[in-house]
């Protein structure tokens, strides 16, 4: 994220008052959606500018600004509920943040107003979706597909946690980085998982074949039973609570307890409905200004500019959602905020084994080519390259060298002529290119 030029001049804002447009109650120079990480950055991007204007932040979970990566650690009763909290609780009071417990239901952009499930209408000079994804739910036969549980937020935690002490047997479907994420969890609780995903391996959006399966050695090392290449058809009750998941090829698994995991999908339907460019997310330009006046986006709701892949597209990552809220908040406020865009980049430490993955992992171009190191459990790594540039790595184990891997993809530097070296066990400072060592350390 940049900054560009000097603040602009803040336009004059209506102020709460009787008879406001649209039936509004109360009116807000800046109004936020949502209560996670981008519209914490927001606030906090506003307030540096800005100390006196009226901020409203509606939120529609019990807690705001708590870390949504961690409720796996929280589940597994690692973290309490203040290990999970990026931000103290006296922050909005300190911020002069109006909270607004509920839910906006519908957005009239022409008359800046929104409508919240409590039939309250609210005012807004500019206003912030910060409204994140939601669970993608699978659509399947039996009559007990209304018992499966979902695992996105601190609620979801708190209702599976719950069930836990009277139940030991647990199905996870999907093995993406929220299942994995929670069958690690699961597991730390003493419970005997299975975990069921259609792809052919675990992490497939994330990781290489051959990283996926040293992952899936861990998780059965650890007593996990995990299902590839396998889709759940049906939910039954079985009697009791036991249910019995009927898969495609006509296998049963029974369980205690079932939980969906598949993933998140953006939650555009306010966007939709109030006539905003949606694509797979809200399209935005890099200010995070939608297409409806005086109205941003930011996190996972937002399409963002992938360097790696050169195209904008939805990438539901926590750093994400940090540098998007920021410049949101900064263009709310009046300054000229530029987003530079990002990548796929997740950092990860599953089953006692620390992975990093950045960019392009399972490369389809006839023009990209790896470089690879594998020992196996102890130390994997792949780079990918195109041109002689860096466009994605994957690195297990020994993970040190991602941060230079990663400035030397940014900065597009032409690592051609030292590639060999990339995945040495000495690679580091003190063996690229003279020229590019003083680059790097900014000489």
């Amino acid at each position: 994220m940049r900054l560009v030029g000097k603040p602009c001049l803040r336009r004059e804002m209506s102020k709460p008052s009787v008879g406001l447009r649209g039936g509004a109650s109360l009116r807000f120079e800046h109004l936020i959606v949502g209560g996670s990480a981008g519209a914490v950055s927001a606030v906090e991007a506003i307030r540096s500018v800005d100390e006196d204007a009226s901020i409203a932040v509606v939120y529609d979970e019990e807690v705001p600004g708590y870390s949504r990566p961690l409720i796996s650690h929280f589940l597994a009763g690692e973290l309490s509920l203040d290990g999970i909290m990026f931000r103290s609780v006296d922050f909005w009071s300190r911020n002069k943040v109006r909270l607004i417990h509920d839910a906006v239901v519908e957005v009239d952009p022409d008359d800046r107003v929104v409508k919240l499930a409590g039939g309250e209408r609210l005012g807004y000079g500019r206003m912030l979706l910060a409204v994140g994804g939601e669970p993608i739910t699978p659509k399947l036969g039996g009559e007990g597909g209304g018992e499966l549980y979902t695992f996105t937020t601190l609620k979801d935690a708190e209702k599976i946690s719950s069930r836990l002490s009277d139940n030991h047997r647990v199905a996870v479907i999907g093995g993406g980085p929220i299942g994995v994420s929670l069958a690690e969890a699961l597991t730390k609780r003493g419970k005997k998982v299975t975990l069921i995903e259609l792809k052919p391996r675990v992490l497939s959006q994330v990781l290489d074949e051959r990283a996926s399966r040293i992952l899936e050695g861990e998780m059965t090392r650890a007593g996990v039973e995990v299902l590839t290449g396998r889709a759940v058809a049906a939910v039954h009750r079985n009697g009791g609570r036991t249910l019995s998941l009927e898969l495609d090829n006509g296998e049963k698994r029974l369980c205690d307890l079932a939980v969906a995991a598949i993933g998140v999908k953006p939650r555009v339907r306010l966007a939709e409905e109030a006539g905003i460019a949606v694509n797979r997310g809200i399209t935005v330009d890099d200010a995070m200004h939608t297409s409806a006046p005086e109205i941003y986006a930011c996190g996972d709701v937002a399409e963002v500019y992938d360097f790696a892949h050169g195209l904008h597209r939805p990438l539901a990552l926590w750093p994400v959602a940090r540098g998007s809220g920021k410049t949101a908040g900064y263009s709310m406020a009046g300054l000229d905020a530029r987003y530079e865009g990002a990548t796929a980049m997740n950092a990860m430490n599953y089953f006692n084994t620390p992975i990093i993955t950045v960019g392009s992992v399972n490369p389809e171009d006839p023009h990209m080519v790896s470089i690879r190191l594998d020992k196996g459990r102890s130390s994997y790594r792949r780079i990918v390259l195109k041109d002689g540039l860096i466009v994605g790595f994957t690195l297990m184990g020994e993970v040190e060298q991602a941060g230079l891997l990663l400035y030397l993809m940014r900065r597009r530097i032409n690592v051609g002529h030292f590639k060999g070296k990339l995945c040495s066990p000495q690679f580091g400072l003190t063996i690229l290119p003279q020229r590019v060592r003083r680059e790097v350390l900014g000489k």
